[in-house]
Parts: C-alpha cells; structure tokens; sequence
C-alpha cells in the first residue's frame, strides 16, 4: 500500500495511508511526495488522489492570495525542504556591472601609471645623463632665495644634495619647449635642477631670477605650479615663463615676495 508524505511549512509530515491524508488539513496546493516521484507535487496533480482534492473547495482568488500563488507556483523543492526563489532583481545586475566597471577602470589607471611612471623615468633618465657642470654659480640664487624666506619666518630644511646643471632640454624629446625642470618636489634631502643653456644665455637678470626661484619653490617649499589661467599670470609658479619678459626686477620681487607671505600666513 503507497504511502504518502505532505508538507507543513517547512515539516516533513507522515507517512498516511489515503484514508488517513482525508483527515488532514490539506487544500489543492498542498505538496505531496511518495516513493517513485522524482519532486514534491501539489495534491491536485496526483490523480490517485483525485477523490481528495475533488472534495475540496476552491481556493479564494483574492489579489492578495492570487499574487502569494503566482510566487508559490515558482518554487521547486528538492527533498524536503521548500524554498521560494525570489527573482533576481534588476538593480543586482546594474550593481554588477557598475563594479565590473570600476575594477576595469581601475586596472586601466595602474597600466596608465605603470605606463606613465616608465615614460617618467626614461625622460629623468635622459635628462640627468646629458646634464654637465658650467661656471654659472647658481649655488648663489640658492643662498639668496633662504634669505628671502628667512626674513618671512620660513625656515626649510637645508637638502643632503644639491644638483643644478645645465642640461639641453630643447634638444630633449617632451622637453622642447621647458626652460627648466625640477625633480626635488616633495624630497626636503634633495635640491634637482636642470635648465636649458639656451633659455638661460637669452634671459636677462629678472627672468633668471623667476625661473630660478619657481624652480627652487618647487624643490625647496614643495610648492605646485599654478594653473594657466589669466588670473595666475606674472606670479612666480605661474608655468609660462616667456609671459615674464617684460618683467623687471621690481616686478620679481614683488613676485616672490607674495608667494612667500602666502606660504607664511600657511603656517
């Protein structure tokens, strides 16, 4: 005789005979299994239960019941367990491509700065093996420019390592255009300078001056250029040096004198 197991929420109920199954609280949905189905069936897809379920009175078809049977309809239950698969929801899959997206993009910023670093390299590289010693004594805009923040209460660490050379940027692939290049930004140990001959055998006494002291800003205040902006022009980070040859030496001084002030109300 088959007997026949049904399913209360998540419990596993029986094994009854039909007789039996007739005094339970069973409707049309409920899940019924017996040895020989592959899955739990509803009770009104068994035919040998037919004189059960035919008895029963229909289910309400309330909007509320009717959606709660529509989820129910989805489920598929393995063994005894009932489980209600809730469907993905859209916003899962936007989630999953907004981060496919991000890891994409940072992994193409590493290759960039692997990229870049590398570009960096090769040009410091090439710049610093050309570079050679001449007479100009440029360790005297060096003395002069800690006098000048001195009086202003700043007071920089003096560097390990002091490097001006001249060094033919013009001649330089990426550097055709660049009066000088500082590489001791943000490095109190080290002062790095180079400067093109050409730039400097045709500056006078102030441009010397600014390109000497926004290198040496850079290096020795770890200070940034500004942007390029109409509003930046004739200040002494102002990148576009060529803008300051109608400059004298009043207009240097007054110049760096602001940038000083401007790092002393800083600290």
């Amino acid at each position: 005789m088959t007997k026949y197991f049904y399913l209360d929420g998540d419990k596993k109920l029986g094994p009854f005979t039909i007789k039996e199954l007739k005094d339970k609280n069973l409707n049309r949905d409920s899940r019924i299994w017996y040895y020989g189905l592959e899955e739990w069936t509803k009770l009104s897809d068994i035919i040998e239960l037919k004189e059960i379920f035919s008895s029963l009175p229909p289910e309400l078809t309330t909007r509320k019941h009717q959606v709660n049977k529509e989820i129910f309809g989805t489920q598929k239950t393995q063994n005894i367990t009932s489980q209600i698969e809730v469907p993905k929801k859209k916003n899962d899959t936007n989630i999953k491509w907004i981060i496919i997206g991000l890891v994409a993009l940072i992994i193409i910023l590493l290759i960039y700065k692997s990229f870049k670093n590398q570009t960096d390299n090769h040009l410091y590289e090439s710049i610093s093996t050309s570079s050679y010693e001449s007479d100009e004594d440029f360790q005297m805009y060096v003395d002069k420019f800690y006098r000048d923040v001195g009086v202003y209460g700043i007071f920089p660490k003096k560097p390990k390592t002091t490097i001006i050379r001249f060094a033919k940027l013009d001649q330089l692939h990426n550097t055709t255009h660049i009066h000088g290049l500082s590489y001791g930004i943000n490095d109190d140990d080290r002062i790095e300078i180079y400067i093109n001959p050409s730039t400097w055998k045709s500056f006078n006494k102030p441009m010397r001056y600014f390109l000497m002291y926004h290198e040496l800003a850079h290096d020795i205040l770890n200070v940034d250029d500004l942007d390029e902006k109409t509003i930046n022009e004739g200040k002494l980070m102002y990148p576009a040096i060529a803008d300051y040859e109608k400059k004298d030496m009043d207009d240097f001084i007054e110049s760096s004198h602001a940038l000083f002030e401007e790092i002393a109300e800083k600290q």
